[in-house]
C-alpha cells in the first residue's frame, strides 16, 4: 500500500544524506567577472552543474576549483579592480580539530575554565571561515564569541582544517577541444584542448609495455554503451598516414573503417571524456575517486538524446567510483538528466553587464529563470525519446515503478518523459494529424514516440468503452495504448 505518494517527488536538500557532500562554502570575490559579493558553491555535491550564458563566468567558477587543488600562483595575478582575488571557506569546526589545538592536558593563562579543550569544546559545530591561498590559510571569522587568551589557538586551527579536495587531482576538458592526428611522441600527457590524444592511445596500442585491451575492449565498449543505439563500433585502430601522422579509425560490422577526422565533434568530446575517465586513472595509477573532473560544454555538436546518455554515464561513474564532477553548460538538457538526482546540485551564474553573481538552484521558480537566461522555449523541454501521457501524478508514480521493475536501466527525463493531460481533457486532445483544428491538441507533434495510459471508468471490464477512448486508441495505435481492464490504474495493485 502506498501512502503520501507523492512527498516522495519532492526531497530538500538539506534532507540528503550523502557521505560525498562537503560541507564547506566556498566563496570568491574579486577574481575576473565576479567583485566584492563574488562568487560562491554553498556546498559541494558529487555532480556540481555550473549553468549560465556565455562569459557569465562559468569557468571562473571552475579555475577557483583548480586553485584550491593545484594552489598555482597565476590565479593571484587575475584580480579586478587592481585587487587581488580573495577565497573564503566557512567550514563547521569538528571535535577533531578542537582537540588538536585545544588541548586536554594544557591549561592557558586567561582561560578559567579546567583545560584549554574544556574551553575549547564550545566552538564545536560552528562557523569557522578563513582565507585560503595558494601555501596558508588564515583565520577571518568565527560566530562565537571568545577571550583574547584564546585568540592565538584560534588562529592556529585555520592551518589545521583540511582543506577542501585536499590531496586530489585536478582534471579538466575545455569547451574548445579537437583529437586530431598527430606525430608520435614518447610522452603521455592528458590536456584539456585533446592535444596528445591520438599519441596517447596510438602508444597503448602499439608498445609492449602498454596493456592494448585498455583502448581495444574497455574504452570500445564504454564509447559504444553511450554511443548505442545510433552506432557501433567494433574496432578501434590507429593507422600512420601519408604524412607520418598516426590517425585513429573505427570499424564498424560491415567491415568500414571510417576515419576520426572525417566524424563530428560530438564522437570526439565522448571519446575525449572517456580518455579521462577510463584511461587516465589506469595511466597515472591512481583511483578514479583521487580525481575531481572539470568538463566545460560538453553539449557542444552532441544531440539532446546523446547528451542525455553521455550525463547519465557520468552520473553513473561519479555514483560508483565516488568521484567529484564539475560540469558548465548552456543546454536545458542537464535540468532534465540531473534536475532531480540528490546527488547534483545546479549552480546559476548570472551577470548584471558589471559584474557575476551565483545563485544555487533550490526552487521551480528558479529553474525557471534558467531557463528564461538560457532564451529555451517550451517546446524545446520534449526532446526526451517517447512520451508516455497518463491521466494524473498517481499513475506517474505507478507507472515508473512497474517499468522500473522490469527495465530498472531506463530512467524517467533520460529515455522518457510523463506527461499528464487530466481525466477529461482528453476530449479535446489528438494523435491523428490529419483530424485536428483549432480546438483539438495535436500530441504527436509534441513527440512522435508517444504511448497513451487511459482508465477505463467502468464497472466492470465489459464496460463500453466511451467514443473519445475509442478515438484516442485508434489514432494511437493498439501497440502504444492501454485501456484499464478494470475502472482506473489503481485496480492492478494488490490489497
Amino acid at each position: 500500500m502506498l501512502i503520501n505518494p507523492l512527498l516522495r517527488l519532492y526531497k530538500p536538500l538539506c534532507a540528503i544524506k550523502n557521505r560525498m557532500i562537503i560541507q564547506d562554502k566556498i566563496r570568491v570575490k574579486n577574481y575576473k567577472c565576479f567583485g566584492d559579493i563574488g562568487g560562491k558553491f554553498e556546498q559541494i555535491l558529487p555532480i556540481n552543474i555550473i549553468i549560465g550564458k556565455n562569459n557569465s563566468g562559468k569557468s571562473s567558477l571552475i579555475d577557483l576549483i583548480k586553485y584550491l587543488i593545484n594552489k598555482k600562483s597565476d590565479f593571484n595575478l587575475l584580480g579586478r579592480y587592481n585587487k587581488a582575488p580573495e577565497v573564503y571557506i566557512e567550514h563547521i569546526l569538528t571535535d577533531d580539530e578542537i582537540s588538536f589545538i585545544f588541548r586536554y592536558n594544557t591549561r592557558t593563562s586567561g582561560i578559567i575554565e579546567k583545560s584549554d579543550y574544556e574551553y575549547g569544546k564550545r566552538f564545536i559545530g560552528n562557523k569557522y571561515t578563513y582565507n585560503f591561498r595558494e601555501n596558508s590559510k588564515t583565520f577571518k571569522s568565527i560566530d562565537t564569541e571568545y577571550v583574547e587568551a584564546s585568540k592565538i589557538m584560534i588562529n592556529l586551527l585555520a592551518g589545521k582544517i583540511k582543506s577542501p579536495f585536499e590531496g586530489k587531482t585536478f582534471c579538466s576538458i575545455s569547451a574548445e577541444r579537437d583529437i586530431i592526428p598527430e606525430k608520435s611522441d614518447k610522452k603521455i600527457i592528458f590536456t584539456p584542448n585533446g592535444i596528445g590524444s591520438t599519441n596517447i592511445i596510438q602508444q597503448i596500442i602499439n608498445r609492449t609495455n602498454r596493456n592494448s585491451q585498455l583502448i581495444e575492449q574497455k574504452l570500445l565498449n564504454e564509447l559504444n554503451t553511450i554511443i548505442n543505439p545510433d552506432i557501433k563500433f567494433s574496432r578501434i585502430l590507429v593507422q600512420l598516414n601519408d604524412r607520418d601522422y598516426w590517425e585513429l579509425y573505427f570499424e564498424n560490422s560491415n567491415k568500414d573503417s571510417i576515419a576520426l577526422s572525417k566524424m563530428g565533434s560530438g564522437i570526439k568530446t565522448i571519446l575525449l571524456v572517456l580518455l579521462n575517465l577510463i584511461v587516465r586513472p589506469d595511466i597515472e595509477n591512481k583511483s578514479p575517486s583521487s580525481y575531481v573532473f572539470a568538463f566545460e560544454e560538453l553539449e557542444n555538436n552532441l544531440h539532446p538524446s546523446l547528451q542525455r546518455r553521455l550525463y547519465n554515464y557520468i552520473n553513473n561513474y561519479s555514483l560508483k567510483n565516488s568521484t567529484y564532477f564539475f560540469l558548465t553548460t548552456h543546454s536545458n538538457v542537464v535540468i532534465d538528466a540531473f534536475g532531480s538526482s540528490e546527488n547534483t546540485q545546479l549552480i546559476h551564474v548570472l551577470n548584471d553587464g558589471e559584474k557575476s553573481t551565483t545563485i544555487t538552484i533550490s526552487s521551480y521558480s528558479e529553474t525557471k529563470n534558467i531557463l528564461n537566461d538560457l532564451g529555451i522555449k517550451a517546446s524545446d523541454i520534449l526532446q526526451s525519446n517517447g512520451v508516455i501521457w497518463v491521466e494524473g501524478p498517481s499513475d506517474r508514480i505507478y507507472i515508473n515503478k512497474w517499468i522500473n521493475l522490469l527495465r530498472p536501466d531506463l530512467k524517467e527525463g533520460l529515455h522518457y518523459s510523463i506527461m499528464f493531460y487530466g481525466g477529461r481533457l482528453l476530449s479535446n486532445l489528438s494523435f491523428d494529424f490529419e483530424w485536428f483544428n483549432n480546438n483539438v491538441i495535436p500530441l504527436l507533434k509534441i513527440n512522435k514516440n508517444a504511448f497513451v495510459i487511459i482508465d477505463r471508468d467502468g464497472k466492470s471490464s465489459t464496460t463500453e468503452i466511451n467514443e473519445t477512448k475509442k478515438r484516442i486508441s485508434k489514432e494511437i495505435g493498439d501497440n502504444n495504448s492501454w485501456i484499464t481492464k478494470g475502472r482506473e490504474i489503481e485496480n492492478y495493485l494488490t490489497d
